[in-house]
């Protein structure tokens, strides 16, 4: 029964924390894919990514990306995104697919957990003909936009291990808190705002929490690069204004949840009621 506010978090994590390592059926789906696309296409590379293999996955709201990077030649070259992912739908006809919101991906519905997105991607080679970085298909805008998940994950790692593993924790409760609050963020825009907002060993998640907040509400604001290029392109004016609302309201709970604690204040019951307005019902009430 939390009457703490670190028991709470524990106990916020827990019942938000998508159990187990799943990299094995993350490795099965992705042969499942290549078995079905590589009738029709000639795929050079297949990959999982997104947040279950990098293990930043929530429980309920688990998604897989197959990243299929297919002959530039045959299938890429000439096309406009809007082509190769229906090229992609065609060739799945008997199956339920759709496009993602974001329009960078087809949706494959499977019987069991979890549904895949497949990414059709052709790659940029460097000077050593290595990948460079990856081109995927945006078929809102009709262009290919440059990225590279197996860099993405390895700086999430990289981290992790730098800061501990509170990192990756506190980013699976800032996704959290985007569930609860209209997801106006997308899942790798939090991930990479927290590799700007974090620079040293983690280890009291409720000022970490409340740092992320305060960080984020200055990322909003303008155009965030990381790498290969803008992170938040996605974002309408409207759903930009939205977010810093919702930021700037839970930056000023953060910081009143963790003040009520702060030696020498010690009113959990305080804390723990504005850390349930930021995160809702997951995390649990004061005495529970």
């Amino acid at each position: 029964m939390p009457y703490t506010v670190a028991a709470s978090f524990d106990k916020f994590r827990e019942n938000i924390e998508l159990s187990g390592d799943h990299r094995e059926t993350a490795n099965k789906r992705r042969d499942s894919i290549v078995s079905l696309l590589s009738k029709t296409f000639d795929i050079v590379e297949a990959f999982p990514s997104g947040s279950i293999p990098r293990y930043t996955a929530l429980r309920d709201y688990a998604d897989l990306d197959v990243f299929v990077v297919l002959h530039y030649t045959q299938h890429i070259k000439d096309r406009k995104p809007s082509q190769v992912l229906k090229a992609v739908r065609d060739a799945l006809a008997d199956y339920t697919t759709s496009v993602r919101r974001n329009g960078q991906a087809v949706t494959l519905k499977l019987r069991t957990w979890p549904s895949v997105d497949i990414v059709p991607v052709s790659f940029t080679p460097d000077a050593s003909g290595s990948v460079a970085h990856y081109n995927v298909p945006d078929t809102n805008e009709e262009v290919w936009i440059p990225s590279n998940p197996k860099t993405h994950s390895e700086d999430m790692s990289t981290a992790n291990l730098a800061y501990g593993t509170v990192f990756k924790r506190i980013v699976k409760m800032i996704k959290w808190w985007n569930h609860q609050h209209s997801s106006y963020l997308q899942s790798y825009h939090i991930e990479v705002m927290s590799l700007h907002t974090f620079s040293s060993t983690l280890s009291e998640y409720p000022w970490n929490v409340y740092q992320f907040f305060n960080s984020a509400c200055t990322l909003i604001l303008g155009n965030l690069w990381h790498r290969y290029g803008n992170v938040d392109g996605y974002l309408t004016p409207t759903a930009r204004a939205e977010a810093l609302t919702r930021l700037k309201v839970a930056k000023k709970k953060a910081l009143d949840a963790w003040w009520a604690t702060c030696p020498p204040n010690s009113d959990h019951e305080k804390a723990i009621g504005l850390w349930r307005q930021i995160f809702g019902d997951k995390f649990p009430p004061y005495g529970s």
